[in-house]
């Protein structure tokens, strides 16, 4: 059950994880942080920290070097809290809401993904250290935040053809595919033989019929048929041979640890290749998404400078 579940809430931008175990009476609240309308608290904070505390304690590092990292992460999550408060309140101003019925449908969502019954759902997030109620304010902010998105980045992003093209021509490698090769082989344990049996392939002579009237491999019934192959781990004399052919050429002879050897190129084959077309959506929606983020961090920065912030922690 553990490995089925594990991960469910790792979808989300901004984790709500609930502090383990119980807040002592004697703790006072607090304010850390002003923003704007906004305050945020102490136990807010706390909260939203409490997972990586424990994985500190628990990893054995000095009190110097958990006092930095604790002031790091707490550093990181106000600033996460802030940006989250800032974006509601945003939203509150455009009058974005996110009804009952919409978080229902997300929920359902992952359930039905995930495969789980309401109980083994809750379980799950119980595990994460989440409440069912936690976890649906934060499927709220997340379906806000991308609606907020929308209104205020999104129609901003142009990409345009030579866009996609470009990006393409840089990744050329990686559209090309993996080239595999096709091959025969004519194996044998006399070089002036082997020799004579390349002067007939010079001749025209066809390469699967010599290689079933010669070849001493196991494959000669074949006609010397071995495959398809990705010769990156061949040896570098026969890589080196073969990768400068094409399809319908061969090998000069090569002195193996089997024997004398001729390799035949049957046909090369790009696997997982893609054309510019095949490739466009992909590339396209890739651009897409990159813009969009760049340009919701730069209008966050901007809603940063125009609110007022005021940090107490």
């Amino acid at each position: 059950m553990k490995k089925k579940i594990n991960g469910i809430v790792f979808s989300l931008m901004i984790l709500g994880l609930s502090i383990c175990g119980s807040i002592s009476a004697e703790v006072i609240d607090r304010i850390v942080a002003i923003v704007d309308n906004d305050i945020i608290t102490l136990v807010q904070l706390n909260k939203e920290s409490a997972p990586y505390m424990k994985n500190i304690e628990s990893a054995g590092y000095s009190d110097e070097k958990k006092k930095e990292m604790i002031q790091d992460i707490h550093k990181k999550l106000l600033t996460a809290l802030i940006d989250r408060s800032l974006t509601r309140q945003e939203a509150m101003k455009y009058h974005i809401e996110v009804s009952d019925i919409e978080i229902n449908t997300a929920v359902e969502s992952v359930k039905r993904d995930k495969v789980l019954s309401q109980a083994e759902f809750e379980r799950a997030l119980e595990q994460e250290g989440l409440t069912l109620t936690e976890y649906r304010d934060n499927i709220k902010n997340q379906i806000l935040q991308t609606r907020l998105i929308n209104h205020a980045v999104k129609s901003k992003v142009i990409i345009t053809e030579s866009d996609i093209k470009k990006q393409y021509d840089a990744n050329a490698d990686k559209y090309a595919g993996k080239k595999k090769y096709h091959l025969r082989n004519i194996l044998m344990d006399n070089e002036s033989e082997i020799n004579a049996i390349r002067k007939k392939l010079d001749n025209h002579m066809d390469f699967a019929t010599l290689a079933k009237e010669t070849s001493m491999a196991p494959n000669a019934s074949d006609g010397g048929d071995l495959g398809v192959f990705d010769i990156t781990n061949f040896s570098e004399t026969i890589k080196a041979s073969i990768s400068q052919l094409k399809k319908g050429e061969y090998t000069n002879v090569i002195s193996t640890a089997q024997g004398f050897q001729i390799f035949y190129i049957q046909d090369i084959v790009l696997e997982n290749g893609k054309t510019y077309a095949q490739a466009h959506d992909e590339i396209q929606n890739s651009l897409y998404q990159e813009q969009v983020a760049e340009k919701f961090k730069t209008w966050l920065e901007s809603l940063k400078k125009k609110a007022h912030i005021e940090i107490k922690l």
